[in-house]
């Protein structure tokens, strides 16, 4: 693939001419920022807005990542539900393409939850596709919020409930709402009294809601937050009783509120009967009247709820940047869910494809193939991948001897997206330390391409291990073979599969009783499969000492009826008898996707076409430029497939938006990155031309969920002539 030019592949150009003619700002309407135009996500805030609300009108807003399925207990156990009140809501989470910041609220511990509520004080709240995007990527469902409260609320009420007709149709827009938006369900919040001549109608809605949520979305779920009771009082009731159960026996479930006591805790659970897990015991980090206090002494809360083996609803997390600042927010929000950690069953992702870079959305810079491709901090949740499902807590070696351990996220380096996995540890002669990392679930029917990429340091290598469970042992994906690449049998996917092992020979053997062991790819193998993760001759990227290795894996490498419940990394000396020494590994990849996906890596977008494009003066925090205005416009495309992420790329301008730097208009420049079939170019410096013509030329890369970049030399193109 090196080299190709516009003569060596067939390239899709679209061709677009406009005018420079100025305007003060885009008109785009509400959904997108007035003054920089860029998209973002709101919530309705009337009953007219959300009965005049038509789908396809919206679509920078629509999540782009299905649910990953995700392992189960064996056995029944409660569940947690998490209920977001971050100052509101729509704080910078609603720009939609991000933000160049850091400091914003984010959250990375998915195996905590099975729902996460997106919370505001508006009527209908509709989660920004970025935090639906995340909770989908490590299986936990998303859930919108209906609040009516004070006297707006109760009009609204009265208008919604005023017979059959009306509360179906209301119900009915909220159904269309959240499959249009691909969301999980709804959070049903009445704070306001209904008079009881309408509680008929509000039962009847709740029922019919949950019906139809059902019927169209399988697996929704729609929660009652413990308000009006049947008779149409506000009255919280802290339990399930026989004042609220009608709510609670036609929905998914209750979220209790906060100022319980253990008492009311043992009647929810007789109330209850076999549905016990469906009661969601409320619990405000604030602290407000409850139980414990919140803060730093969550845990008591959730020791009691846990006794009583009911479900918990954790309501406004974002305490923990709110009351204790931004600064220290990574440190602080590990703080307050490690001490949780032992109340929270935890949960993992076992669909393929499995692909994470370890990304928690944010970064102070971004990488791409091991080297910076953005210079500036950002964070943008739909770039956040698989999380880890274990705490970063150090272990004890095999033999015995404990040897100091940690696992951390790190922002100062990475392979792909904000950072990386670091492992950081001592080890003494002999020692291997191994880092569980992954629950899954993963059934291996199929041959499976398994790859990792690391960055290791001070004479200390790693390699990934998958546990069978069971009496099925554990297999190695170790760092170097023995034999030639043709003595491996040649697979349907031009790939040699991977060589096994004698287990015995390595160092690591000894961290498992049953295990085989497999070489990575090498030679033609090798080169064929980072050609296709870079979507261009390899030899020409350098990764600045991060090293993939890729396997392809025969069906035999599992027992039959054997699944992967667990995958992480060994770390080990490099010399048979090292002195005792520190190390940091970095890991920047783990993928394990079915092979016949190779197929698809080179296709790419369709029907590129530009819309809502306008000229501009420069906004004025930007200084220092002359000879320059500033072109606005939308583009949008087909593709085939679900996608990780699109890349978007330019020339025709001599200044890099990532960089600060001067360019070539000859030059190729990546601006952004979309997660949906569109991207919305904001104010990009063009030169001027001064009555002669400019070009300015727009391409789009997408990336398969499975990581593999389309070539760019082939990439599809638009064309913008302007004078």
């Amino acid at each position: 693939m090196a080299g190709l030019s516009d003569q060596d592949v067939d390239i899709v150009i679209e061709k677009f001419q406009t005018k420079v003619s100025i305007s003060e700002k885009p008109e785009l309407g509400n959904h997108y920022e007035p003054n920089t135009s860029e998209p973002i996500a709101q919530p309705l805030r009337t009953l007219d807005e959300v009965l005049l609300w038509k789908p396809d009108e919206d679509g920078f807003n629509v999540a782009t990542i299905l649910l990953a399925k995700r392992t189960e207990a064996k056995a029944g156990k409660p569940y947690t539900l998490l209920c977001h009140d971050m100052m509101g809501g729509y704080q910078e989470d609603r720009f939609v393409q991000g933000v160049p910041k850091l400091e914003c609220y984010r959250y990375y511990h998915w195996q905590y939850l099975d729902m996460f509520i997106y919370f505001s004080h508006y009527f209908v709240t509709i989660p920004p596709p970025s935090w639906t995007n995340a909770a989908h990527k490590n299986g936990t469902l998303m859930l919108g919020t209906v609040i009516t409260e004070w006297n707006d609320g109760a009009e609204r009420c009265k208008q919604v409930f005023a017979s059959e007709s009306a509360y179906k149709t209301f119900a009915d827009k909220l159904v269309a709402i959240a499959k249009y938006y691909k969301f999980d369900g709804w959070l049903v919040n009445i704070e306001n009294p209904i008079a009881a001549t309408h509680m008929p109608q509000m039962v009847g809605w709740v029922e019919y809601l949950t019906k139809e949520m059902h019927t169209h979305l399988p697996g929704s779920k729609v929660i009652w937050y413990d308000s009006v009771i049947i008779d149409g009082s506000l009255k919280w009731q802290d339990m399930l009783n026989d004042n609220n159960r009608v709510f609670f026996d036609i929905s998914d479930g209750m979220f209790l509120n906060y100022t319980w006591n253990e008492a009311k805790l043992k009647d929810s659970v007789k109330n209850a009967g076999e549905r016990k897990y469906d009661v969601f015991v409320g619990v405000d980090v604030f602290g407000r009247n409850c139980f414990g206090g919140g803060g730093w002494n969550t845990n008591k809360a959730m020791s009691v709820i846990r006794s009583n083996n009911l479900s918990a609803a954790i309501f406004a997390p974002g305490w923990v940047m709110e009351k204790l600042g931004r600064e220290q927010f990574i440190t602080n929000q590990n703080k307050y869910w490690g001490i949780l950690d032992d109340f929270l069953p935890t949960h993992g992702v076992s669909s393929l494809p499995f692909v994470t870079y370890f990304c928690r959305g944010y970064g102070e810079q971004g990488f791409r193939n091991g080297t910076v491709a953005l210079v500036k901090s950002w964070c943008n949740l739909s770039a956040q991948q698989i999380q880890p499902t274990f705490l970063q807590v150090p272990q004890d070696t095999p033999d015995g001897k404990t040897g100091h351990q940690s696992m951390d996220h790190c922002v100062k380096d990475g392979f792909n997206g904000g950072g990386s996995l670091l492992l950081r540890g001592t080890l003494g002669q002999g020692q291997v330390h191994p880092y569980r990392i992954f629950e899954t679930g993963i059934v291996p029917s199929h041959q499976l391409l398994v790859s990792y990429t690391v960055k290791c340091c001070n004479a200390v290598d790693a390699c990934v291990y998958l546990d069978l469970g069971g009496d099925q042992g554990r297999v190695i994906l170790w760092t170097s073979g023995e034999s030639a690449e043709d003595k491996q049998p040649m697979s349907a996917y031009g790939l040699r599969e991977s060589e096994q092992l004698d287990p015995s020979k390595l160092p690591v053997s000894k961290t498992t009783a049953k295990c085989t062991a497999y070489a990575p790819l090498k030679e033609a193998s090798h080169k064929n499969m980072q050609d296709i993760v870079f979507g261009c001759d390899s030899s020409s990227i350098h990764c600045i000492g991060w090293q993939t290795r890729h396997y392809l894996l025969p069906t035999s490498a599992f027992g039959e009826g054997s699944k992967i419940e667990e995958m992480g990394v060994l770390c080990f000396p490099t010399e048979s008898d090292p002195p005792k020494m520190d190390y940091m590994v970095r890991i920047g990849e783990l993928k394990i996707i079915n092979p016949d996906s190779l197929k698809n890596s080179s296709t790419q977008v369709s029907n590129l076409t530009m819309v809502d494009d306008s000229w501009h003066n420069i906004l004025p925090h930007i200084t220092n430029v002359t000879d320059q205005a500033s072109f606005c416009c939308t583009l949008k495309w087909d593709y085939p497939y679900e996608a990780m992420h699109y890349d978007v790329y330019v020339s025709g301008v001599n200044r890099d938006p990532n960089h600060n730097r001067d360019l070539a208009t000859s030059e190729v420049v990546f601006i952004g990155r979309a997660y949906a079939n569109l991207f919305r170019v904001c104010h990009l410096l063009a030169p001027t031309v001064n009555g002669k013509e400019g070009q300015l030329e727009f391409k789009v890369q997408p990336s398969t969920q499975e990581g593999f970049v389309a070539p760019l030399a082939a990439a599809t193109r638009i064309r913008v002539a302007y004078s």
